[in-house]
């Protein structure tokens, strides 16, 4: 596949992201359009399962592996092997049916290049761990940036102003803001997605099915260099700032990356007109992220010209203050259509 695209961030974050990460070997406003993307995905699939939407007994596995590059046309470097493999058998009782499911996918860069933001991993809802919200599992990270600006504010509390010439000529005023180094916090994504189920199948009755499970999944940057950042991003901001000494490489937040795990209850109804199981399920959270997120402090009193600039910079850039509290709910409830495996 061959494919043209130009991306438009709509945060701060996101923006940052996208422009400091060194994915294209270009850094700034420009890595983001022209990104060119030419792909080749040798696949091999085998299946003996006997029913593709209520099955019984079988084997389904799948193997491939994306290749993208240069030399195929594009300028995204990024090989991408897959599996997943499913396997149903009879329960305890002959009308009963027990399935498995494992799928895991990894993508790294190469040639000194990383693989771009949006073909990371997430993890999360009806698909893989029931008990989180739609692709909300991912590693937590750091990166520099110098944004948002901040004002500057007089040794009274006031706001400072400056002088400007308007456009139609008149003198007015306009409030002073400057840049600081900072590290913003994202949710990169994972390089490494790993996601094992397990459902109970029990007929009730007619269409209507019972099924207790467990979904375990894992979602991590296993290659932290993959999170690399665009030299010439990074050295302009040293320049500017050189007490920061920002990294090359983005900052993982400590214990954002261990697995989750859901087990609950998932009642399913077959639905004759779309063919596809309506599900209501309920899935207790096993394992979750209960932790506070410290982001590395690189502003210090000196960059300001008094206090209250520098305890309005700080209230700006933490307005919850640090450290920020993450975590992750304990239960869920919902409905959906469709199969998890």
């Amino acid at each position: 596949g061959y494919s043209i695209q130009t991306l438009t961030p709509l945060t701060t974050a996101a923006t940052s992201y996208f422009d400091y990460l060194d994915f294209e070997g270009v850094g700034g406003p420009n890595s983001l359009s022209g990104i060119r993307t030419s792909t080749i995905t040798p696949t091999f699939s085998y299946n003996t399962v006997n029913h593709p939407i209520i099955p019984t007994h079988g084997l389904r596995f799948s193997l491939s592996i994306g290749f993208s590059g240069s030399v195929l046309g594009g300028n995204v470097n990024t090989l991408q092997p897959a599996m997943d493999v499913a396997y149903f058998r009879r329960g305890i009782f002959k009308s009963n049916v027990m399935g498995f499911h494992f799928a895991g996918r990894f993508i790294t860069g190469y040639g000194g290049r990383v693989a771009p933001p949006y073909s990371r991993y997430y993890m999360g809802g009806e698909d893989d761990v029931r008990g989180f919200d739609i692709l909300t599992i991912s590693p937590i990270a750091y990166i520099p940036t110098n944004n948002p600006a901040v004002p500057v504010y007089n040794n009274d509390g006031t706001v400072r102003v400056q002088r400007i010439v308007e456009s139609n000529g008149t003198i007015g005023t306009t409030p002073v803001y400057q840049n600081v180094p900072y590290y913003q916090l994202i949710l990169p994504g994972g390089d490494t997605y790993g996601v094992f189920n397990y459902e109970y199948r029990i007929p009730i009755i007619g269409p209507v099915t019972l099924a207790p499970f467990l979904d375990v999944g894992v979602d991590r940057l296993s290659i932290p260099s993959q999170l690399g950042l665009n030299p010439t991003r990074v050295d302009q901001l040293n320049a500017e700032f050189p007490e920061a000494d920002f990294s090359r490489r983005a900052v993982i937040a400590p214990g954002t990356q261990k697995p989750r795990a859901s087990a609950g209850l998932e009642l399913q109804v077959l639905m004759p007109v779309v063919n596809a199981p309506f599900r209501l399920y309920w899935a207790y959270n096993l394992s979750y992220v209960n932790t506070n997120l410290i982001p590395p402090i690189v502003i210090d009193r000196s960059l300001f010209p008094n206090e209250a600039s520098f305890k309005n910079a700080l209230n700006l850039l933490y307005p919850t203050g640090l450290p920020i509290p993450f975590d992750e709910r304990r239960s869920l409830f919902r409905f959906s259509i469709g199969r998890t495996f």
